[in-house]
């Protein structure tokens, strides 16, 4: 934006020096007139050009703030409340030391030669004579005003002004009796609720709660459909009936009470009740809307681990010959994050974005180090010490091949977009569920053909009288009381509890257990010649 410079300008009619400027058009809808002018108090011509050059930048600053500034929404008797505001802060700040009434009464006089009486609805002098007055006393009210709006108040706050200053002369002649029928003319002030922003609001909620980029990539569009359903992104305008409405709306398409539970209302009760204790909303309009799920259901369908069979048609075929046209990295991953899944109870976007750095050694033991550097991780960091069979597999030696950051199971430089919403290792995680379930054929819809491990860890891990503090340790669930959070669970305490996990007695098969590869040499050999 280009700095218009303005010269001094010489009245005809007097000796002094003035400002004259015109204001730019896009500015005008702020309710400024068309043309600013006014005296700069000096006949000599040098301070007069320093003069104008302070004048300009001010004016510049002043116009640039307002163009990037919401307009405050006043009705009239809002207008007039607010001058009212004016009017009794300016008698109590002087009431005790109003000063002489001889000085009152000059700036009383001062008072009515600035105030002529007004032109039209936007009148431009009063705008120049008292303008920066006014909106000195709006910002420090948080209120922008523009256009009418802003000459209505500027009008009120001139006769405010006014009235201060009789009832101060007043009591400079020591005369205090209430001027009660001046104080009854203004209205009680309420301050406007300002527009509660979703933009604003999610950025900062995101921020304070740290979430994840997986849920923020997984609960932003949800509120988006909220805001294209009710018509507004005002936050503070949303009432529960729209959250019950939205979530009947949802509970009548296709999506699953489960998912309308755990996802979208999950997501905007945690939402607003944060909105809520930081003091952002008034009310949190998602506090009683809820979801209601059968218990019996919910128990028909709770998820399980591997069973023994699936465990093992998985692990050996995780060690069985892969297909040659695979990279080397999706080899690496189908090879092996089911057996480092299986001895850790880990989650397997926890395992998929492992790099070269995150396989140490910790007083003396190797271990892996999921840490939120290297990708998502769900409650806490933790140190993780591998399990005898997985040395025995010599994995750790396997990895010190690759340094650094390196990823281990996917390769950064054959990324087809650069600019992924999904990491490339939650596609790596996704393609082994796929290989799970279409390849091997693991199809139980009790299991999730990835977190199905986590849930087996578990079970085995409680048969083999391992320490429940340190198994949820191991698998990095979040402590249930302030009392389990204190302290740590140190490598070795963890190697203790580990050392007892059973090993898997599998054997690598000779030829790949994969159905859709088997049926596609078949294809191939029946249309050999």
């Amino acid at each position: 934006m280009r700095l218009v410079v303005i010269g001094p300008w010489k009245n005809p009619r007097s000796k002094v020096y003035w400002f004259r400027r015109r204001v730019p058009a896009k500015y005008r809808k702020f309710g400024m007139p068309a043309e600013i002018k006014f005296s700069l108090g000096t006949t000599d011509l040098e301070e007069a050009k320093i003069l104008c050059q302070e004048e300009n930048l001010k004016r510049e600053r002043q116009w640039r703030a307002l163009a990037g500034v919401e307009p405050t929404q006043l009705t009239h008797l809002q207008i007039t409340a607010l001058a009212g505001e004016f009017y009794k802060e300016t008698v109590a700040a002087r009431r005790d030391e109003p000063g002489p009434p001889a000085a009152i009464e000059r700036s009383l006089r001062e008072h009515a030669k600035r105030r002529r009486p007004p032109i039209g609805p936007l009148d431009p002098h009063l705008y120049v004579m008292f303008g920066s007055e006014a909106r000195a006393f709006l910002q420090r009210k948080g209120i922008h005003l523009v256009g009418d709006r802003l000459h209505s108040f500027i009008r009120s706050f001139v006769e405010a002004k006014e009235l201060a200053a009789q009832e101060l002369l007043q009591n400079a002649k020591k005369d205090y009796t209430p001027n009660d029928k001046v104080a009854a003319r203004f209205p009680e002030y309420k301050p406007p609720n300002p527009a509660k922003k979703f933009d604003v609001l999610w950025a900062e909620f995101a921020e304070a709660k740290e979430l994840a980029a997986a849920t923020r990539k997984k609960w932003e569009p949800y509120f988006r459909q909220l805001i294209k359903r009710i018509g507004t992104d005002d936050m503070s305008s949303v009432t529960e009936q729209h959250l019950l409405d939205w979530r009947d709306a949802l509970l009548a398409s296709k999506a699953s009470r489960r998912n309308v539970k755990f996802g979208y209302i999950a997501a905007a009760r945690a939402f607003f009740r944060w909105a809520k204790n930081e003091k952002k909303l008034a009310t949190n309009p998602a506090a009683e809307v809820v979801v209601a799920i059968s218990d019996k259901k919910n128990k028909k369908n709770k998820k399980v681990g591997f069973d023994h069979r699936e465990a093992h048609i998985i692990l050996a075929a995780a060690l069985g010959p892969q297909n040659e046209r695979m990279t080397e990295e999706n080899k690496a991953a189908r090879k092996w994050v089911p057996w480092l899944c299986a001895y850790t109870g880990a989650r397997v976007n926890e395992i998929t974005q492992l790099r070269a750095c995150d396989v140490v050694e910790k007083d003396g033991i190797p271990c892996i180090h999921i840490r939120p550097e290297a990708g998502t991780v769900k409650t806490a960091e933790r140190t993780v010490p591998l399990h005898p069979h997985l040395l025995k597999m010599e994995f750790v030696e396997w990895a010190r091949r690759k340094k650094g950051d390196t990823p281990l199971f996917y390769a950064i430089e054959r990324q087809r977009k650069k600019d992924r919403k999904n990491p490339t290792y939650t596609s790596v995680g996704n393609k082994l569920a796929d290989w799970v379930r279409n390849g091997l054929e693991i199809r139980n819809p009790r299991v999730a053909p990835n977190h199905g491990w986590r849930h087996r860890f578990k079970t085995e891990g409680r048969r083999a009288k391992m320490l429940w503090q340190v198994l949820d340790a191991i698998q990095g669930h979040a402590p249930r009381t302030d009392g389990e959070d204190y302290g740590e669970v140190p490598p070795d305490v963890m190697l203790a509890e580990i050392m007892k996990y059973p090993w898997y007695k599998v054997e690598a098969p000779t030829e790949r257990r994969d159905r859709r590869r088997r049926r596609q040499r078949r294809a191939d050999e029946a249309a050999a010649p």
